[in-house]
């Protein structure tokens, strides 16, 4: 606040201030004045406040006398701005009222407003401006806009340029000087900066974008092998297991696999336990090849035979030898073979 205080405080000062004291133009010091005539035009030599007649050209005729007038006084004073000095009635004036925040870059605001503020587009005028007032509190900028046509300098122009010497600026009495080419305002300065910054900071962004993905992949490779490297012997271990399980389940299958074949004995002796009476005694089993023949003593051996077909353990069941009677015991002596149901 007490920023903005002491700027407005400078500038009212300032206006009370005549304009040539206040912001006094280099030019000023010494310049070579050229004069439009209505048949030609004049050229004067301005030192501090003395100014010099030194010809008047009658253009187009004369063009090339006033180019090497021109060329001899630059060689003279060396760095002395030529300035095209018009008279104050050819500048055009208007008050304009614009956003205080147009201050930053008042000549492109202008520049893009000109069309509508006067019935010029800003490419036909060369155009300058002055500020009147601040007002903060409307945040409004009031400014004197002056401007002068450019289609009737243009033959003038355009043989000061063809000598070498193009015109810096027009000059209106008292004090009012119209640049002809625009120099970059700070905020444009500062705007160009910013979007070479912006510029950089994008081309910095795409190339990121572009190795990041790379990166983060190559990263998480590294990641994933030093992982897989530190389960390695683990990975071993699980692997030995595996070849030991499937050693074993090999076993195992073979061993139900020759026991589909053969017969499973506990299955068969329970079977037969089962189905035999209590009184049948076998004394001798064998199993071979899925066929079973057991032999022993039983009061009615012929009984056998439904017994063990009625049981869904066996098939077939018939006596591989004749039944023999044991004469005094009440006994007969079996021999049965059958098959055992897959």
């Amino acid at each position: 606040m007490m920023r903005d205080a002491l700027t407005w405080w400078t500038s009212q000062m300032l206006d009370l201030v005549p304009a040539q004291l206040v912001r006094p133009d280099p030019s000023t010091a010494g310049a070579l004045l050229v004069e439009p005539l209505p048949s030609g035009s004049r050229l004067l030599r301005r030192r501090g406040t003395e100014e010099t007649l030194l010809g008047v050209f009658d253009l187009p005729a004369d063009e090339d006398a006033l180019a090497a007038a021109l060329a001899a006084q630059s060689a003279d004073t060396p760095g002395s701005p030529v300035l095209l000095r018009l008279p104050p009635e050819a500048a055009l004036r208007r008050d304009v009222v614009l956003p205080l925040a147009a201050e930053a870059g008042l000549d492109r605001v202008l520049g893009y407003e000109m069309d509508r503020l006067t019935p010029f587009s800003a490419d036909e005028t060369f155009f300058s401006w002055t500020v009147l007032r601040r007002d903060r509190e409307a945040g409004r900028l009031h400014l004197r806009l002056s401007m002068v046509l450019r289609r009737p300098l243009l033959p003038l122009l355009d043989a000061l340029q063809g000598a070498s010497t193009p015109a810096r600026a027009i000059e209106i009495p008292p004090g009012l000087v119209i640049p002809l080419a625009r120099s970059p305002s700070a905020s444009a300065s500062r705007t160009r900066r910013l979007l070479a910054a912006s510029g950089i900071g994008c081309a910095l962004l795409a190339l990121l974008a572009v190795v990041l993905p790379f990166a983060l992949q190559a990263v998480a490779a590294s990641r994933i092998d030093r992982r897989i490297d530190a389960l390695q012997p683990r990975v071993a271990a699980v692997q030995a297991l595996q070849r030991r399980l499937a050693g074993s389940t090999a076993g195992a299958d073979l061993v139900v696999a020759e026991r589909n074949r053969l017969g499973n004995t506990l299955a068969v002796l329970a079977a037969l336990t089962r189905v035999l009476p209590d009184d049948t005694y076998p004394s001798d089993l064998t199993l071979r090849q899925g066929q079973l023949t057991v032999s022993g003593q039983s009061p009615q051996a012929s009984k056998l035979i439904p017994a063990i077909s009625a049981d869904p353990a066996f098939s077939a069941p018939a006596f591989s030898a004749p039944v023999t009677r044991i004469e005094g015991q009440n006994t007969d002596l079996f021999s049965i073979r059958a098959g055992l149901a897959r």
